[in-house]
């Protein structure tokens, strides 16, 4: 193919080396004209491109399907709630160091989607953190005091209400703050906080509002801090730096198996204490779902006033509202609550109330009640 030049000769056109194929830049129609003049990519660099481009598509999608049942968190909870209360026997198997595992693993999910510089960014604003434990440990106890008169229960589970109040914030906290798009780091400091400070705070409470005293195992609570939420997250921390590439493949879908994780341990729990959820009476459980909607919603509306920014808000409200009861008030069948209200007297057990508040499972920590300024005696109840 050539053009006519002067003196009837005709120049054949030029064909475009592959090396000089930069010249012409990115430009689409440039690739045309290069290809008009004879010249095409191999037909391997051409099979490489495609499917890699198709490759990435795949992924992106299914990050996006994954994020999507992720968000639906709410749905999966309700979905094994029913599920243990149908078939117990379909979700109790998983307990033990099966429970204490997938927390750990939720943790690491959690890290794989922070960096260094959020906890940095965390440092730089304390008040955000001493307003988030302050508030968990005066909204919610004060809560489960007064609603315990409010709903009029009887004694035993009017305590319980108030031990619920008066624990630290769980782990699942910090899955549901990374699906409402607030401060996971944030969370994650929160929860940690709230529990050491639990080890003072959680017997005080109780002393004072109760009259009743909890032992709370120190030194096994901070192991298992260091186990469940330290740990993993330092570990996701850490994976980022030596393998990048990886973790950049497989964060997207550390919230969903996160959230799957989450609501095992919650069908687990409820599976398990079948029998005591169906006999709980319609009052325990208006109690209880109020005590953590109303947690909710002040520990949202005061940080508001304090003027945070909406991440902050939604963060707080989340660490107030999430209560995990489990990590200080491990429960067994023989155990019974003793409170003194008006004088000695023996109350009904009260182990129903476990359900209502427990997403973590730690091993390795124990809780008794005991008179206060009397003789210890051996814990009769736990709630």
């Amino acid at each position: 193919q050539g053009q006519p030049v002067a003196g009837g000769k005709t120049a054949r056109r030029r064909r475009v080396p592959r090396a000089c194929a930069s010249y012409e830049g990115d430009d689409p129609s440039a690739v045309a004209r290069q290809r008009a003049g004879g010249w095409s990519a191999p037909a391997t660099e051409a099979s490489a491109t495609g499917p890699t481009a198709a490759t990435r598509g795949e992924r992106e999608t299914a990050a996006r399907v994954a994020e999507r049942l992720a968000q639906a968190f709410p749905l999966w909870v309700v979905a094994g709630a029913v599920t243990a209360l149908w078939r117990p026997e379909a979700v109790t198997w998983f307990a033990g160091d099966a429970m204490t595992a997938a927390l750990s693993f939720t943790m690491l999910g959690m890290g794989l989607t922070l960096k260094l510089a959020d906890f940095v960014a965390v440092a730089r604003v304390p008040g955000a953190v001493v307003a988030g434990a302050a508030l968990q440990y005066t909204i919610m106890p004060l809560l489960g005091y007064w609603e315990g008169k409010l709903f009029a229960l009887p004694t035993p589970l009017a305590i319980g209400l108030i031990l619920v109040g008066s624990c630290p914030g769980g782990t699942a906290s910090n899955v549901v703050t990374y699906i409402a798009r607030a401060n996971v780091a944030l969370s994650v400091a929160l929860t940690t906080i709230s529990t050491v400070a639990a080890v003072v705070l959680t017997p005080t409470l109780t002393s004072q509002l109760v009259g009743a005293m909890v032992d709370v195992d120190a030194a096994a609570m901070l192991i298992s801090t260091l186990q469940v939420v330290l740990a993993p997250i330092a570990a996701g921390l850490a994976l980022q730096r030596l393998a990048p590439r990886a973790v950049k493949a497989v964060a997207p879908f550390c919230p969903l198996l996160a959230v799957a994780c989450v609501a095992l341990i919650c069908a687990s729990i409820i599976g398990q204490n079948q029998m005591a959820i169906l006999g709980a009476g319609v009052s325990l459980i208006a109690a209880v779902a109020t005590l953590h909607s109303a947690g909710f919603l002040l520990g949202y509306i005061t940080p508001a006033l304090l003027r945070f920014d909406e991440g902050t808000r939604r963060t707080i409200s989340i660490e107030v509202g999430v209560q995990k009861g489990r990590r200080l008030f491990p429960l067994r069948s023989s155990a019974r609550v003793r409170a003194w209200s008006s004088g000695r007297r023996r109350c009904q057990p009260t182990e129903r109330l476990r359900v209502s508040h427990q997403v973590d499972r730690q091993p390795g920590t124990a809780a008794s009640t005991r008179r206060r300024g009397a003789e210890s005696e051996p814990p009769a109840a736990a709630a």
